[in-house]
Order: structure tokens, then C-alpha cells, then sequence
């Protein structure tokens, strides 16, 4: 069988239980497609691009972000909203494509006393029902180990060795059966993924191509004065982009309303040119357009409203330098009353 696996940094290739499945579990072609510090949403635009992109479709995928989800939440970046219309369209997507799909729902290290957080709780509360709703097998860390404690982890963030192979051990002995197809397949998906291709172009910017082992596709480069725009007919949800030296602020203009972004990382002291997405924390109203901009003029931008974003950083090279990155963004399109009263009765 093949699995994909879409997860977070504790689904990495080389540790971690992602890569002990590989051994013990070698009847089967393992696709590993992990990405660190990214949560649900990120794993829906993966298979949203697989779609779009004609990609061969996996007979079962591994789906791992409880754990980032209750970061991005707790660092109020996330809302439970997103995550459960997140789950529902990844289920959607894989009812229509015939997809076997297991939940694996790990948690942050509990503080001294063991059990798991409060915050984690939640999220997995959030992973059970919407899979229980859909006919969709789960995994819960506290299946594999019992009693989660701190002892098995590493950092806050992290299992150690021996829970990890735990863990490989018990998704191992799921695939022996077979994992569940989620149902209604007819259901209307609430997110789209637009990728660079799609924007229309300033003359100060350009598009280039990117491959890596996390992410394959075009990107769009925006020096200081330099633009881009997405016929978006919906509300901005995050977006896609590449954090690297020369990453700065940059704006977003979306029914008539302006916000401000940093794209600059923290985290890419682990990885120089880190792929990451940007939730839009900021309620944007639903617009025809979005308009993503290297504001030109320093002062302007300052005086914008400042949207959060997780890990961000100071700038490492003068403002002028400055440029930003962008593969994508995810469009958030509600649902109208109708068509979430008739899930709601097929939840039922």
C-alpha cells in the first residue's frame, strides 16, 4: 500500500517515528511529505495542490497535526473554526478520491504530574469528533502510551526514542487493517489553494521556480515596491510563502482594509530558506481581490495594522533590500445555511 504521511517536525524522514514506520513497516511504499511548524491547513493545501497538479494518489494518508494546531491556537493564531472546516475538507477530499485516512493526534510535553494539557485535550476533542462524523479511524498518544508523560519527550514539542517507536508500532499494526474511506463525498469544500501562477503580476515583480524536499512549484519575488494580486472571491486565510535572508514586512490589501505582515523567521535557524504559512489572523472581510505588496515606503507601512504571526523576527538587511517571497494562499469561501445545515444533518 502506498501512505503518504502529512505531518509536522515529529513526522521528520530521518527520526522520529515517520522514519522508524519505514522500518518496520517495509510492505509498504512510504511518501513522506512532513513539514515543520506548520499545522491542518497546510496539510489540506498539500493535498489540494495534489489534486491541482495531477500527482499519483496515495491508497492511505497519515495525517499528524494535532500537536502544531494547539500551538498556532494557543498562540492565538489559529481559531477551532478553521481547524474543524480544515478536517472536513481534508475527509472531503479523501471520500471523493477513495483515500484511506488515519488521524494521528500526538500532544505537547504535560508539565510535571503527567496528563495531557488542557490545550491539547481540546484539539484532540476537535480531531475525534469531526472524524467520528465522517466514518474516520484515530490514534490518540494516550492509545499508545497510556498516560502521557514528560518523561516521553524530549522538548516540549517533541517524543523521545522510545514513545516514538511506540508510535510506529501502533500505526504499524493499524494498516494491518484496513483504514476506513471517510463518507459523503458530495460534500462542498470550504477552502482553495491559489498558487503563484494564478497572480497577476507589477512590473517590479517576478516569477521563478522552486524545488526542494518540502515543496515543488512556481514562486512569485516581490522587491520594495514591487506587487501582486489573487482573484480571491473569498476571505484571505494564510499564505504561502518562503522566509529567507531578505524577508521583510510586506501588506495586504483585501476589501478595502490593509494589514501588515512580517515574513522574516525565526525559525530559519534550522532551515536558511523555510517554507512556512502565514495565518491571517486579522478578520479580512471576503473580497473579489487580494492584493499582496512590498510597501514602498517605510513609514506607510509601519503605521499599518500589525497582523501576528508566530516566531517572527527582525529584518537582516535594510528596508530597502528587502523582499518577499510567495507560492500561494489558501482562500477560506463560507459555506452558505443551507449547505451547513444539510452536514450538520448528515453528521447526525
Amino acid at each position: 500500500m502506498r501512505v503518504m504521511i502529512l505531518g509536522g517536525s515529529n513526522s521528520g524522514p530521518k527520526t522520529g517515528w515517520a522514519a522508524i514506520l519505514r522500518e518496520i513497516a517495509g510492505e509498504h511504499v512510504i511518501e513522506n511529505r512532513f513539514l515543520g511548524a506548520v499545522g491542518s491547513l497546510f496539510g489540506l493545501l498539500r493535498l489540494l495542490k495534489m489534486i491541482r497538479d495531477g500527482q499519483p494518489r496515495p491508497d492511505a494518508v497519515i495525517f499528524e497535526y494535532t500537536l502544531n494546531d494547539t500551538v498556532w491556537m494557543a498562540g492565538d493564531s489559529l481559531e477551532p473554526e478553521t481547524v474543524v472546516e480544515t478536517l472536513h475538507d481534508v475527509m472531503t477530499i479523501c471520500a471523493r478520491e477513495r483515500i484511506r485516512l488515519l488521524f494521528l493526534c500526538l500532544c505537547l510535553r504535560p508539565r510535571d504530574g503527567g496528563g495531557e494539557a488542557e490545550g491539547s485535550l481540546f484539539l484532540d476533542r476537535l480531531y475525534r469528533e469531526a472524524a467520528r462524523a465522517r466514518g474516520v479511524a484515530t490514534l490518540f498518544l494516550s492509545d499508545v502510551l497510556g498516560k502521557i508523560d514528560p518523561g516521553f519527550f524530549v522538548d516540549p514539542k517533541h517524543l523521545d526514542a522510545a514513545a516514538s517507536r511506540r508510535v510506529a508500532e501502533a500505526v504499524a499494526a493499524r494498516l494491518q487493517a484496513p483504514l476506513p474511506v471517510p463518507n459523503d463525498a458530495g460534500r462542498k469544500l470550504s477552502f482553495a489553494y491559489l498558487d503563484a501562477s494564478q497572480a497577476s503580476l507589477s512590473s517590479k515583480a517576478w516569477r521563478l521556480d522552486h524545488k526542494s524536499t518540502v515543496f515543488d512549484g512556481p514562486l512569485i519575488k516581490l522587491p520594495r515596491g514591487g506587487k501582486c494580486a489573487f482573484d480571491t472571491d473569498g476571505r484571505l486565510a494564510a499564505l504561502l510563502i518562503r522566509s529567507t535572508e531578505t524577508s521583510g514586512a510586506y501588506s495586504i490589501h483585501a476589501g478595502g482594509r490593509t494589514i501588515r505582515k512580517n515574513a522574516q523567521s525565526l525559525a530559519r535557524q534550522d532551515a536558511p530558506n523555510l517554507i512556512a504559512l502565514h495565518y491571517v489572523t486579522a478578520e479580512l472581510p471576503q473580497a473579489p481581490q487580494v492584493v499582496v505588496e512590498m510597501t514602498a515606503s517605510e513609514i506607510a507601512l509601519m503605521a499599518q495594522s500589525y497582523d501576528l504571526t508566530l516566531m517572527d523576527g527582525p529584518p537582516h538587511v535594510p528596508f530597502n533590500d528587502q523582499t518577499l517571497e510567495i507560492a500561494g494562499i489558501m482562500v477560506h469561501r463560507r459555506r452558505s445555511l443551507l449547505e451547513r445545515a444539510l452536514a450538520r444533518l448528515v453528521a447526525c
